[in-house]
């Protein structure tokens, strides 16, 4: 903009939210005296309806150019103040958000006075930027209405139904030769109270999808190719043999998941009688259980560990299957060995059910695991029970493992095809966990079911049906607004290397004629591309090189010996300290957090700026590996601080000083730590 800056900075209060624990007042004050400040004020509660209004006016009244807010975090009010200025006739790429809540209020309790000062200069960062903004525009893309779906499982196959009922046209590609998923190798269901063979469910299921006009079924099918981006995918299929190519507005992943085989652990792979619970589901439904007088089952194997969490549905099915074996034979003795029932309220009827059966539940504690051993060529179970202190040793006939589930093998052939992201256990990762659960980063890709995690019918039809309302919304709409934040390139001032074309994660950088253009659709903004920019010929929209220095250089402006500058990355890493806000965990008041989009975007100039102007320390926060909103940004980023720190050796800095974390968007307690072993190590008071 060629105009002078009338920046405007509205404070808020909170009421004691920051207001206990800030002087707000003299916050307000702090900003009146900075450069192009014409207007700042303190507001009681600033995301209320009539406060909205009012911030408006104040936009109209005074002028206003550039828009500052002081309050809560980006990541759950920033599109609420965006909208807000917008309305007001102010392009919203010139708001800059500033969290004085999560960052500062909540995390600083003990200190007013400290919590005081940090809480202007994040203000003071927060205008520096906000000077140097510039207008940015969404990206309106025109949208159809055909979607892929990628797995024909319960999921895959309800999510279908769900927009071809709305009148969308649907291709589902799976690749076994029936569609149904992990429900063939399953017997009977369990759902709202009742029981069904799972056959019945996926033969309704299936008949409804071929008889669907605006639904195409591909069997014994992958996907070969994805180009593209919303509105325009671009897709080819491999089916028994031939290649078939189509287009596709949006995409929904319902890959499904799979059982962890429990190879070597109690036997299982040796001993016929050792099976799995998905093993157990084909031999009910062959009734091949003979001679079965006695079972036992054990729970949270290779789940609820150091590697994984709790797998979410075994419980429900150990109890459901262990009421299938004494329906089979009133006479089978059935133990179900646990550390802990986690089920839903609608599911501890089951136990009842189940116990009412005759079935035993005998719970061992965390560190002491069933042991099991051959007595006269049969199984014998031994266990410590909690609630009884005292140990059992159990015959078995049949010795049944709960074992915990991994994303589909498909996994990691599909998120190089979607560029997405999948965690350590192969389950797809969603944009947020809470903001958009059933999201990818990229728009127009979604997911549900077992692809996210583990599921049960239930809950995946649920999450498909929510899928298919996610996707219809922009071929609904006719179009998609996507977000402005992209990289722009500079043609005269570039040499032609095509790194960036070449590093990418998104393919969203082409070369033509030896110059790169960026095709603005594709690009998410991690700022990758800019950061490893030999010419920095490459501008981030609202993350410009300019802008990150102007907040080092206002944060570091006094008393720099004192302060941690830290590069925080806006999914996982500001997260995480916006959940050390909320569970009000306090750490020291030295860091200044600077947000991006990715650690990626985090250039060695930065680092190097800080330390240059007497940064105590400085701290790059990305997501935690393997995962990354921008799949390979936090990759990227530790390799280029690894580069970092040799450069301070060379001038003299001590590379120590430079910190990395890795941590998720719940990693609160994490962030809190790390900030207490930084000031620690740095030696601040």
């Amino acid at each position: 903009m060629s105009e002078d800056a009338r920046v405007g900075v509205f404070v808020c209060r909170c009421g004691s939210n920051i207001g206990g624990f800030v002087d707000v007042p003299e916050v307000v004050e702090c900003a009146k005296a900075l450069k192009d400040v014409v207007f700042a004020e303190e507001g009681k509660w600033s995301c209320s309806v009539d406060y909205l209004a009012h911030m408006q006016e104040c936009v109209k009244e005074h002028n206003l150019n550039r828009v500052v807010i002081a309050s809560c975090t980006p990541r759950t009010h920033e599109p609420l103040f965006k909208r807000t200025v917008r309305e007001a006739g102010l392009n919203p790429y010139l708001l800059e958000f500033v969290s004085i809540r999560e960052q500062v209020s909540w995390v600083h309790m003990d200190d007013r006075e400290a919590a005081t000062e940090k809480a202007k200069d994040l203000v003071k960062m927060g205008v520096a930027k906000a000077r140097l903004l510039e207008e940015g525009e969404e990206i309106r893309l025109p949208v159809k209405t055909d979607s892929l779906i990628i797995g024909g499982g319960i999921a895959g196959m309800t999510a279908a139904l769900s927009l071809a009922d709305q009148g969308f046209n649907v291709t589902i590609v799976e690749r076994e030769a029936r569609l149904g998923g992990l429900l063939n190798k399953i017997g009977r269901v369990w759902n709202n109270g009742s029981e069904f063979p799972a056959d019945e469910l996926v033969k309704a299921r299936a008949e409804r999808l071929y008889n669907h006009p605006h639904i195409k079924v591909y069997t014994n099918a992958a996907i070969d190719t994805i180009e593209g981006y919303i509105g325009n995918y671009k897709v080819t299929v491999k089916s028994n043999g031939s290649i078939e190519a189509f287009d596709a507005s949006t995409v929904i992943v319902a890959t499904g998941m799979q059982e962890i085989e429990p190879v070597g652990q109690y036997g299982y792979g040796d001993d016929a009688r050792v099976v799995t619970q998905l093993d157990l589901e084909g031999l009910l439904k062959n009734n091949a259980l003979d001679n079965v007088k006695d079972a036992v089952v054990i729970n949270c194997v290779n789940s609820m560990n150091e590697s994984r969490g709790c797998c979410n549905i075994g419980c429900g099915i150990s109890v459901k299957n262990a009421v299938a074996l004494k329906g089979l034979n009133q006479d089978i003795h059935v133990h179900i060995l646990y550390r802990d029932l986690c089920m839903v309220k609608d599911e501890r009827g089951n136990v009842e059910r189940a116990k009412r059966a005759g079935i035993k539940f005998i719970r061992f504690p965390d560190d002491r695991y069933p042991e099991v051993s051959r007595e006269n060529d049969r199984l014998a179970v031994k266990v410590y029970d909690v609630l009884l202190a005292r140990e059992f040793s159990i015959p078995a006939d049949l010795l049944v493992l709960t074992t915990g589930f991994q994303g589909d093998s498909s996994v990691e052939q599909i998120k190089g095809q979607l560029k997405v992201s999948a965690n350590a256990e192969g389950f797809f990762q969603e944009a947020h966990i809470k903001l958009g659960p059933l999201d990818f980063p990229a728009d127009g890709i979604f997911l549900c079911g077992g692809a996210r995690s583990p599921k049960n019918i239930r809950e995946a039809c649920e999450e498909a049906i929510g899928a298919g309302m996610r996707a219809s919304i922009p071929m609904k709409r006719g179009y998609i607004e996507a977000e402005g934040i992209v990289a722009d390139i500079d043609p005269g001032a570039c040499n032609g290397c095509g790194l960036c074309a070449k590093n990418c994660p998104y393919g969203a950088i082409r070369m033509a004629d030896e110059k790169p253009t960026v095709v603005k659709a594709l690009c998410k903004g991690c700022g990758l591309c800019a950061a490893d920019c030999p010419t920095n010929t490459i501008t981030i929209i609202h993350y410009s090189d300019e802008q990150i220095l102007a907040q080092i250089e206002a944060a570091l402006e006094e008393r720099p010996e004192e302060k941690i500058i830290g590069f925080v990355c806006h999914w996982c890493c500001l997260g995480a300290a916006d959940m050390a806000g909320v569970s009000r965990l306090q750490y020291p008041p030295h860091g200044r957090l600077i947000r991006v989009m990715c650690s990626a975007r985090v250039a060695s100039q930065f680092v190097l700026s800080a330390f240059e102007l007497g940064a105590a320390g400085v701290l790059v926060g990305g997501c935690e590996f393997p995962t990354c909103h921008y799949i390979v940004g936090n990759y990227k980023a530790e390799n280029r601080m690894e580069r970092v720190k040799k450069t301070l050796a060379r001038k003299g800095y001590d590379p120590e000083r430079l910190w990395v974390l890795w941590c998720s968007a719940a990693d609160g307690p994490k962030f809190a730590n790390t900030m207490r072993e930084m000031v620690k190590r740095l030696n601040l008071k």
